[in-house]
């Protein structure tokens, strides 16, 4: 009732804004459309973008709302001024940052009406959702107006093929999962503009700007809370990160999955393997690291920190000793000495800023991702030795097989939500991450129908089972713990059944998917496939050739400014309901239902689904429980 009944230039300029980023406008065709209805004589129409940018942000300095850092790429120095070699090290790289400040984000949100209700809403849900995950018991410890985050990092391209965008986002844990990764809810904690991929050093340099911002953070800042008109004191903690391996090991500051001591999570060393591919004239001989099935040591925060301290005391060790000396060393001794040096890591390059942060730890904060571990890593390789050509002649193969399971694939019904089906098993080169995903929740019965060898069965319901069980609702520690000797039962006959030779890291890693539970949540409550959309969305913003981070920032803040008025009660209904249109966020309503990982299913799924005959796929997978 309190609505204005005549939209204001401001009202217009805010519909304008939110109507060019879901439509992926530029500001030339925002121009265009603001010129056209001046000329159609339409009042209150703004003349053009700029002139919306005045509406929504008065007096709008870019320059105000980040940072522009050099960062060396060799010893991760920084400077405000654009240099040609580094005064540390006279390196030549140089990488560029923008540091935004999180504090001006966090206050954009909480002006947004009812976000605050909702972020000590979900809190309370998720405390006692999770109450027997860290997770739960961190929100329990916490203060009343705290809340918690998970951050990520990772490259995604740009108009410019030669240019990607490195962003560092962070996301509020307390938000209903489909409004979590709305653009107007994530905080841009910084972006490297590249054309290649950022060392350890210049990432651990962003790190440690960012850290000082979240230690703030920790300790509590003022914020004015649009729901309740007045000013309070809130934390907000950093607790985990969720990326894929590469990123990951630049996050966590050290090697690559593929090296030594390359599990962001345990001491497991991996081994060599050496193998021959094809035969005669054409044989090529390799080698990889495998990760054969065997104890290991998880990384704790304790031993971790030790090995960091003692990382930089050598270093400090060889940068003190006399260079004289240094020449005189024998080729032995300096082969013993690398040696040393290498086994003293562990896999550690040196200290991971965030682990500074009271709940973020080494090993358990960096969390398996489902896309990249499982859906795109286990899964995908697991369907890739049984239907690949390459291993028609070995005794697991079902390539004869897949027109067969092809057309039981065809009869699987999957929900409305899916985002995307599955194509046919001769395209499975091309399958992209949501393809799998869809396959293994709805496809696997069809698979498991074609397959004659009950080793094989039992494997892949091991597997699909643990991750069902890991996708649920909520995880109990009985469910956990059925996960954990699920996927170890998985992981130790993957390696009888197909060898060594494909005991890759991802294989590896299933093995820590029940420690992600009793951190933090079910799978579904925290995935990449979130922030590979939330990438997305943060570049479409873009579409300038030149200055891209500095787009993607300017685009971000006018259109949470945007929403915020949006939300306001004083908003005229005509326009909000066109905003709401343009928004389309009817699955805002739908909280905690039975998600596989954000793609919905109804709870419990029909048996009718399927074929429930004597000799019916439903039955026939019954009769394996």
């Amino acid at each position: 009732f309190n609505r204005r009944s005549e939209p204001t230039l401001r009202d217009i300029a805010v519909a304008a804004m939110i109507f060019k980023v879901r439509r992926f406008q530029n500001n030339k065709d925002i121009d265009i459309i603001c010129k056209f209805l001046n000329v159609l004589g339409v009042q209150r129409t703004p003349k053009s973008m700029k002139a919306i940018e005045q509406q929504l942000h008065e007096n709008f300095d870019l320059k105000k709302f980040y940072k522009c850092y050099y960062i060396c790429s060799n010893c991760g120095a920084s400077d405000f001024d654009h240099i040609v070699t580094c005064k540390s090290c006279n390196d030549a790289h140089t990488f560029k940052f923008y540091l935004c400040s999180i504090k001006h984000q966090i206050q954009q949100l909480l002006s947004v009406f009812g976000i605050f209700s909702t972020l000590k809403e979900e809190k309370i849900k998720n405390m006692n959702l999770f109450f027997n995950t860290k997770y739960g018991e961190i929100l329990r410890e916490i203060e009343d107006n705290a809340f918690t985050m998970i951050i990520n990092s990772d490259g995604g391209s740009t108009p410019n093929k030669y240019l990607s965008l490195w962003p560092f986002i962070l996301t509020l844990n307390e938000l209903p999962i489909p409004d979590r990764r709305y653009l107007e809810n994530i905080l841009v904690a910084g972006i490297i503009p590249t054309g290649k991929k950022p060392t350890n050093s210049v990432v651990q340099t962003c790190l440690n700007l960012i850290y000082e911002q979240l230690i703030q953070l920790e300790l509590g800042q003022e914020f004015y809370i649009n729901d309740m008109d007045q000013r309070k004191i809130i934390h907000f903690y950093n607790i985990a990160s969720c990326t894929d391996k590469p990123a990951a090991a630049l996050m966590e500051n050290v090697v690559q999955y593929n090296a030594e001591y390359g599990c962001p999570k345990c001491f497991h060393a991996g081994e060599l393997y050496h193998g021959r591919r094809r035969v005669g004239a054409n044989e090529v001989k390799f080698t990889i690291r495998v990760y054969p099935f065997t104890d290991f040591q998880l990384r704790t925060q304790d031993k971790c920190s030790q090995i960091v301290e003692e990382l930089a005391n050598y270093s400090n060790q060889i940068n003190n000793n006399n260079p004289i000396r240094i020449k005189k060393t024998t080729a032995l001794a300096k082969t013993k000495t690398k040696k040393q040096k290498k086994e003293a890591r562990y896999g550690h390059l040196g200290c991971c800023p965030l682990t500074k942060l009271k709940y973020f730890n080494y090993g358990i904060s960096f969390l398996s991702d489902s896309l990249h571990t499982i859906y795109a890593g286990a899964f995908k390789q697991l369907l890739r030795l049984l239907f690949n050509s390459e291993y028609r002649r070995e005794r697991w193969s079902l390539f004869k097989n897949i027109t067969e399971i092809d057309e039981l694939l065809s009869l699987v019904q999957t929900p409305s939500t899916t985002q995307r089906r599955f194509r046919s098993l001769k395209h499975i080169a091309k399958y992209k991450g949501s393809e799998f995903r869809c396959l293994f929740h709805f496809g696997s019965t069809a698979i498991l129908q074609c397959m004659n060898n009950n080793e094989l069965k039992t494997l892949l319901l091991s597997f699909v089972t643990a991750i069902n069980l890991a996708s649920a609702n909520y995880v109990t520690d009985e469910s956990i713990e059925a996960v954990k000797k699920l996927l170890n039962y998985f992981v130790q006959h993957f390696q009888n059944i197909f060898g060594l030779r494909h005991m890759s890291s991802n294989i590896h890693s299933l093995l820590h998917i029940h420690e992600c539970l009793k951190f933090i949540a079910p799978l579904w409550f925290y995935s990449t496939f979130a922030f590979e959309g939330i990438d997305k969305d943060l570049i479409s913003t873009v579409h300038g050739t030149t200055e891209f981070a500095k787009q993607l920032i300017r685009q971000h803040i006018l259109y949470r400014d945007a929403i915020i008025q949006h939300k306001n009660e004083r908003y005229p209904m005509i326009l909000f309901t066109f905003n709401e249109d343009l928004l389309n966020r009817k699955q805002s309503k739908i909280y905690y239902k039975n998600f596989v990982d954000l793609c919905y299913l109804n709870n419990p799924i029909s048996k009718e689904l399927y074929d429930t005959s004597e000799n019916g796929i439903a039955t026939h997978v019954q009769s394996f429980f």
